[in-house]
């Protein structure tokens, strides 16, 4: 009857044990899977290569805590987490995170390197250093590291160019790139960025961009360079291909191009202008088109497709001049001669000064 009763009491006790245990791991996953309770708010957590994984738990925990309601109660969650899954080393990278995930969730996604795509916008870019900036605002690798990159592999990535000063070789690495906005991951470094821009050019720039390339009389350098002008000139998509007729009508006749933008860009001015001075045309540069014939040694900017395309399909026509339309339309009169030019001029002035735009 006694051995009886140890039996029975032996179980009862691993019985209750177990429903202890049980409970417990119940209560536990309950507690991991259960929302963070941050409103449904969204930030991010950026974990560096190489990291040390006590110090990434340190920072995703103050993270998380500056965007929870509930700190106290979410340090436990996540240490509860960790003691089940180790966090020696989470995968580097961008990880964009909603608040109302559970702890349990946002650890699987960081311990399986699920990171988020960051966008890059680069149509509004105009020098190789403005790149670099951009650059290391939005990745890893900082502004230092892509500049340390591109002078690095400037063979590679500006080929043909041995004989040209270095500024300039440094900026026709930007005749490779389509201005666009792209998604790319945040650890991707400066050879990632250049792998997918010349992938991207190179799958643009095909046999039939060639040919009328050919037939336009440009090389594909040149093509890019006055697309680069024809953006700066106009923001208007439909004349576009009317602006490059102009300025290839300008080239065949052996005449100063003239061209604003590369005054704008010669001289390197931060300002948005709508008014170029007299004694801004004077500055002395290469890319200055109304000192030096020709096309600039390299683009002034980094260049969309459709700019591209205005180039080498152009508008026919017999216009050699043009002028800014008064009322900001973003449009220009097209003139054929001097004097009729003269006039456009006289008379976008006037708009100017009654606006009392000195610059």
């Amino acid at each position: 009857m006694i051995n009886y009763f140890k039996r029975n009491k032996k179980a009862s006790i691993a019985l209750i044990a177990g429903t202890v245990i049980v409970g417990f791991f119940i209560f536990t996953f309950a507690l991991v899977s259960s929302p963070l309770n941050s409103g449904g708010k969204k930030f991010s957590i950026y974990v560096p290569t190489n990291n040390n994984g006590a110090e990434i738990e340190k920072i995703i925990l103050d993270s998380l805590s500056k965007n929870s309601k509930s700190p106290d109660v979410l340090y436990y969650k996540w240490k509860i987490t960790s003691f089940f899954k180790s966090p020696e080393k989470f995968p580097p990278g961008k990880y964009t995170l909603d608040g109302d995930l559970s702890a349990r969730s946002i650890f699987n996604k960081l311990l399986g390197g699920f990171q988020d795509p960051i966008s890059i916008r680069i149509d509004n870019i105009k020098t190789i250093y403005k790149l670099a900036q951009r650059f290391g605002k939005n990745f890893e690798q900082d502004s230092s590291m892509f500049m340390e990159y591109v002078n690095g592999n400037i063979d590679l990535l500006a080929p043909n160019t041995k004989d040209l000063p270095k500024e300039i070789r440094q900026q026709r690495i930007l005749e490779r790139l389509i201005g666009d906005t792209y998604e790319m991951y945040w650890t991707s470094s400066p050879a990632n960025f250049f792998s997918r821009m010349n992938k991207i050019y190179s799958d643009f720039w095909n046999n039939e961009k060639d040919t009328l390339a050919s037939r336009v009389g440009l090389s594909e350098h040149e093509v890019y360079v006055l697309a680069s002008i024809v953006r700066g000139e106009t923001s208007d998509k439909d004349e576009a291909p009317s602006v490059a007729g102009l300025y290839l009508n300008r080239i065949r006749q052996g005449m100063l191009l003239q061209s604003d933008p590369t005054v704008l860009f010669a001289i390197n001015t931060k300002e948005k202008r709508q008014r170029v001075r007299n004694e801004d045309l004077k500055f002395d540069s290469p890319y200055n088109t109304y000192i030096y014939k020709g096309l600039p040694p390299a683009t002034i900017h980094i260049v969309e497709k459709r700019y591209i395309d205005a180039v080498l399909n152009p508008v026919a026509h017999e216009y050699i001049f043009m002028c800014a339309q008064p009322g900001k339309t973003g449009k220009h009169n097209f003139a054929k001669t001097y004097s009729e030019h003269l006039m456009y001029a006289k008379v976008y002035r006037s708009y100017l000064d009654s606006l009392d735009i000195k610059r």
